[in-house]
């Protein structure tokens, strides 16, 4: 068997680096004559390790030898990878593994970098007592008690009906009745994942900004880490933090709001000068234990004013619906020389496809559009091009002329980009002649003896895109009984479950089958086979469609 090496033993004090599961390593100094280690507060130096007994281990001076004893520990105490056996002695160099947390012998002091303590929060919630670990130890369960006391406490405040500003000013003026801290502040994530105050307070007379280190902020939030900083400005962590050091600011406490279903939903942050108040580790559990509580009722009041403001939201566009198909007409003529009859489905609760029409006694105007994009902003524009083709029917001769007019109106001071395509047309009752034009949207079909034939011409530019874009007009004539389909790109490019189109062969095919049908049998069955076709897959697009039937001249 193989002597040990001599060495120089190891006299008092004792010097250790502690290098726990979670947490930055760190150096401890014992005056002796005994340091008992273990997760207990009771112990000399507590560790949070849950795989530490709360009395694990007691190192014991011997003369100038120091000797280390495992207590009973659930998990054995290891020097150099081998099991305590009895009272070992230790020197500089030995490695002890407790749980997991390491244990090094240092043959002097070490130089500390760092003056705080960093220990994972998930690890200082308060745990349920364990009869194994506190039997016979009064002081750790008055202890636990406590911290349970303010738990319950917390809870109970935090119960009732509140908002989020109310429930976080209410735990900060928890944190301030039991921390007394100088000053305090939440943070908030956001849905972009940033951190941002959300709630601050501060005792009377301090002035300035809130002061924090993005350190900090790293640690506690990413890291999920409680933190206890006794002095800022001897941390090499806060270096660089000057608005700190010039504060004052030296104690600092800061706990994450965890959820076990979101994650880290913030952070709390208590800070103080030295001279004023110095943070415990008893404060830095306390908090623990206060934010612990806070996250739950943190989530569950974000997310119950999430669903009032998507309640208020639905009721605004329910009602912004109800004003943009009032917009639209709804009663139709009853005339002996055509049949009119349009539909409108938009994709969301309100949309941007359009249609319009104004008879008098000689002549039909018609109106079918579709602006670019989707909900309000296309719904305004919808009201605007509907509004303007009102007006300018009343003064322009031929379609053309009303979608020329209608451009550069749309087309002035266009910073949104928005457009609108359209088809316009005028049909004269007493010949059955139509005038039509087309601002860039979906031909037109002539329905004729039981045949969709396209209406090819007089294509032009989507209204708002150029000012002083042309636009063609085309003529036609109606027979009695013909019929004239308008539509939208919401019908050819309407989507089935698989991502197929509905396609323009698809809709010549079904208006194949509509010869002798009225004008309302066309759009009602139009858009019934669009969603037969569509089934459950949600509407990608908004629908407009029109039908007239010319019947016979006036």
């Amino acid at each position: 068997m193989m002597r040990r090496p001599t060495v120089r033993l190891l006299v008092k004090p004792l010097y250790l680096r502690v290098t726990p599961p979670t947490g930055a390593p760190f150096g401890h100094e014992c005056p002796g004559p005994v340091l008992v280690l273990g997760r207990s507060r009771t112990a000399d130096l507590t560790v949070l390790d849950q795989y530490l007994s709360r009395l694990h281990a007691k190192f014991f001076a011997q003369g100038d030898d120091w000797l280390i004893e495992d207590m009973g520990s659930h998990n054995p105490t290891l020097l150099n990878e081998r099991p305590l056996t009895g009272p070992t002695q230790v020197h500089p160099g030995d490695v002890l593994k407790l749980g997991a947390t390491h244990v090094a012998i240092q043959p002097g002091a070490i130089k500390t970098e760092t003056h705080g303590i960093f220990r994972s929060a998930m690890m200082m919630v308060v745990p349920e007592p364990d009869s194994r670990d506190t039997a016979g130890d009064e002081p750790a369960l008055r202890h636990l008690t406590d911290r349970l006391k303010l738990v319950n406490e917390v809870h109970r405040a935090l119960a009732g009906p509140i908002s989020l500003e109310a429930l976080l000013e209410l735990i900060l003026d928890r944190a301030f009745t039991h921390l007394k801290p100088e000053e305090g502040a939440i943070f908030l994530k956001t849905t972009g994942g940033e951190l941002v105050r959300a709630a601050s307070r501060r005792v009377p007379g301090l002035t300035g900004d809130f002061l924090y280190s993005t350190s900090l902020i790293r640690e506690v939030s990413e890291k999920r880490m409680a933190a206890l900083v006794d002095d800022a400005s001897a941390d090499e962590r806060f270096a660089a933090a000057e608005s700190i050091h010039i504060s004052g600011v030296r104690s600092l406490l800061a706990a994450p709001l965890l959820d076990s279903a979101e994650g880290c939903l913030g952070m709390i942050v208590l800070n103080s000068r030295l001279h004023v108040k110095r943070f415990s580790e008893e404060d830095l559990e306390l908090l623990v234990s206060l934010a612990s509580a806070a996250a739950l009722r943190v989530r569950n009041v974000t997310l119950a004013e999430e669903a009032a403001r998507h309640l208020v939201l639905a009721k605004e566009l329910d009602l912004a619906r109800e004003v943009q198909m009032s917009m639209l007409p709804r009663e139709f003529p009853k005339r002996a020389e055509f049949e009119l009859a349009a539909r409108l489905k938009p994709a969301r609760a309100v949309g941007g496809d359009l249609y319009d029409f104004l008879a008098d006694e000689r002549r039909l105007w018609l109106l079918l559009g579709d602006v670019s994009g989707k909900g309000f902003p296309a719904a305004l524009t919808m009201a605007v091009t509907k509004t303007l083709f009102r007006a300018l029917v009343q003064v322009e001769t031929s379609p053309a002329a009303v979608l020329g007019a209608m451009n550069r109106e749309l087309a002035r001071d266009n910073e949104s980009g928005m457009f609108v395509t359209a088809f316009a047309a005028c049909l004269e009752l007493a010949t059955g002649e139509l005038d039509f034009s087309n601002a860039g949207h979906n031909r037109p079909y002539l329905l004729q003896n039981g045949s969709p034939l396209r209406v090819d011409d007089a294509a032009g530019t989507a209204l708002g895109v150029i000012e002083g874009a042309p636009y063609r007009s085309g003529r036609l004539r109606l027979q009695q009984g013909d019929a004239l389909y308008l539509y939208t790109d919401g019908v050819t490019e309407a989507l089935e479950p698989g991502r197929e189109q509905y396609s323009e062969a698809r809709l010549e095919a079904w208006l194949r089958t509509v010869a002798g049908r009225s004008a309302q049998d066309i759009v009602d069955g139009s858009l019934a086979a669009v969603q037969d076709f569509s089934g459950k897959a949600p509407q990608s697009d908004d629908i407009a469609i029109m039908a007239v039937r010319y019947l016979r001249p006036a």
